[in-house]
This record gives structure tokens, sequence and C-alpha cells, in this order.
């Protein structure tokens, strides 16, 4: 959306981080337009009778500042913000919205295909058919994976058995670890008032794993060239790399987050490292296309993805799938957290 040469966007907590053009609804705010003037940016919006409207803008969709508290008898409010022609990109947002935890990276809403061609090296039958997914609401996602510092502090035990540093990813993991863990956080973080009503800490689901793994490509790998991976790029075992690239070292434990080039989105260990659990009950792709998806209703296993150290290159590709009973634990899995709307 653009407002003479400023790049605006209207941001609704509403909508769970969806950056809604103007004339688009959501929860019932409805927005009536925006234009430049000679005292700053301004937008117009439906409002309910006797609702107060918190609004606050952001360059960054992370740190926020506060403009005004609106309220009214119904119908048209609008909003001046005059300092928005001083910023290249600006966002606003309607009403309140959570403050992530540390190193959480926003990802808009957008539509990416899901699963392999059948040409790809280590294709499988269950990365097919191809779905094109819609996400349709943007979400937070941890750049890394959830280290044992931070499972320990939250949760009271470790339970990793690479516990020789706190700073290593927690493995051992099972889905139900994961799942209490986003829980006890979700807890955690609404009573210091950083979390409102209507979001949670949970774990990616298996479509927004690929859409965050992907990060706007549509080659095996979100790092280096996309069509090749080596243990230099990923930690897994080197001996195995992919697509012509070079034989590397094979560690046989865990690497730190950050040890390793992240995708184009600022996200770490993707492929390899540890095997991740996802929200999802494993089951087939519905193929065509799909808006949120969330997998199959029930189901004997979860879904793992992205490859662990004991990996093989191929095993570490964007489309590749695995999937265990949610009670199982070993060393090579672990997880990473989302911060999402609820319901989605």
């Amino acid at each position: 959306m653009l407002a003479g040469a400023l790049q605006v966007a209207l941001f609704f907590a509403a909508a769970a981080s969806s950056l809604l053009p103007a004339e688009a609804a959501e929860d019932g705010v409805l927005l009536r337009g925006e234009k430049m003037t000679s005292e700053g940016f301004q937008f117009f919006f439906g409002a309910a009778a006797g609702q107060t409207y918190p609004v606050a803008s952001s360059t960054d969709l992370l740190h926020w500042t506060a403009l005004t508290n609106l309220s009214g008898p119904g119908g048209l409010l609008s909003v001046v913000d005059p300092d928005a022609p001083d910023f290249p990109q600006r966002f606003f947002r309607i009403g309140a919205i959570p403050t992530p935890i540390t190193n959480m990276v926003y990802l808009p809403p957008g539509t990416f295909t899901m699963g392999s061609p059948a040409a790809e090296t280590g294709h499988e039958t269950n990365e097919a058919p191809r779905t094109v997914v819609t996400l349709s609401r943007g979400f937070w996602i941890a750049k890394y994976e959830v280290t044992q510092a931070e499972y320990t502090s939250l949760m009271g035990s470790n339970i990793a058995l690479f516990a020789y540093d706190l700073r290593l990813p927690v493995d051992f993991a099972t889905w139900f670890h994961a799942t209490n863990y986003c829980q006890r956080l979700t807890e955690t973080e609404r009573a210091a008032g950083r979390l409102p009503a209507g979001y949670s800490y949970r774990l990616p689901t298996e479509a927004e794993w690929e859409y965050a793994c992907r990060a706007g490509r549509t080659s095996p790998f979100g790092v280096g060239d996309g069509t090749s991976l080596s243990s230099t790029q990923a930690n897994f075992d080197g001996g195995f790399p992919y697509g012509g690239a070079a034989a590397g070292p094979y560690l046989s434990t865990t690497a730190f987050g950050g040890t390793y080039p992240p995708n184009d989105w600022g996200l770490y260990d993707m492929h390899g490292n540890l095997w991740e659990w996802c929200q999802d009950w494993y089951g087939p792709y519905p193929a065509g296309a799909v808006t949120d998806p969330k997998g199959p209703a029930t189901g004997t296993t979860r879904v793992l993805r992205g490859g662990g150290y004991t990996s093989i290159g191929r095993g570490c590709r964007a489309a590749k799938r695995d999937h265990r009973s949610p009670t199982y634990a070993h060393t090579i899995q672990g997880f990473r957290v989302v911060l999402a709307q609820d319901g989605i």
C-alpha cells in the first residue's frame, strides 16, 4: 500500500499479524482508506460504539510506540501519524499484540508450494502430491531451536542427553516435551503481561515449518545456492553431501545455534542439527490449493522436519518428512516455537 513515496501497512492484532489492504475487514475492524496530508499519514477505520482502540506504530513489527487511544459513538475514526513521512516503511496496529520473546522473526502471510517434484534427487512419495498452500496470517518463529538453558529455566530440569553445555539445543525431546514447553511459555508470558488473550506459543504447523524453511525459495534448500548442501552449511553427516557439494566433517553431535549460516529469512538450523517437531498429526497431503492447513484431525504419529546431525544430505531437504510416536525420544529430536493467534 503506497502513500506518496511512503510504504505503509495497516497491521491489526485481531488479524494475528495480517497486513490488511484498505477495505479489508477482520474481526469487526473495517479499513476505510488512507492518505498523506500536510499533517502526516492519515488512515480511517470503522469502529464500534463505546469500544476503545489503542493504536501504535512500528518500523519492524517487533518494537512498538503508542500513538493514541481512540473511542467514539461508532462509525468512522481516523488516526494521523505526523512522523510517518520520516520512515521508508511504517506499520500500524489497532489493539494489543504480543511482545515476542527474544530471537523471534516475523514472517508475513504468503503462498508457496509444499512438497517436492518427482525429479528432485531424494524425492519420496510422501512429499507428493505437491500442494499450493496459502498462509493467510503472519506469525513469529524462533530464529533458533530451543536451547537447554531455555528449556531448563522454564521447565525446571534438563531432558537433553548432550547435556555438557546448556547453550546447545535441547535434544531427546518428545512431542509432549515440546508442547508442554510451549504451554508453559504461553502461561509465563501471559502472566508477565507480554502476551494478550488470543495469542499462544506453540509448535509450527507442518505447512508453517516448510514455508519458513524455504524462505521464499522453490529449491531443495533454503541456504547456499539452494541446489546443493555440504556439512559446512548445516550439521549433518558430511560424508553424504547433496547436489555435487564437497564432502565435509561429521560432528556426530549437535551444534550451537548460529554455527551455520541462516536462510534468507534469518532462521538457523532449518536443515540438519535436530529433527524438529511440528504440531500436525502425520498424513498425506491434500493436493490442489489449501489455506492454513493443520494436518489430519487424528493420527498415531506426529510430524518431524528438517533432518538431524545423523542425517545424510538428502534427508535435510526442505520437503523431507518424517514422523514418530509423540512419546518417542531421541538425541536427534528437538523443536522451535512459533507465536501466533489462536485458532490458526
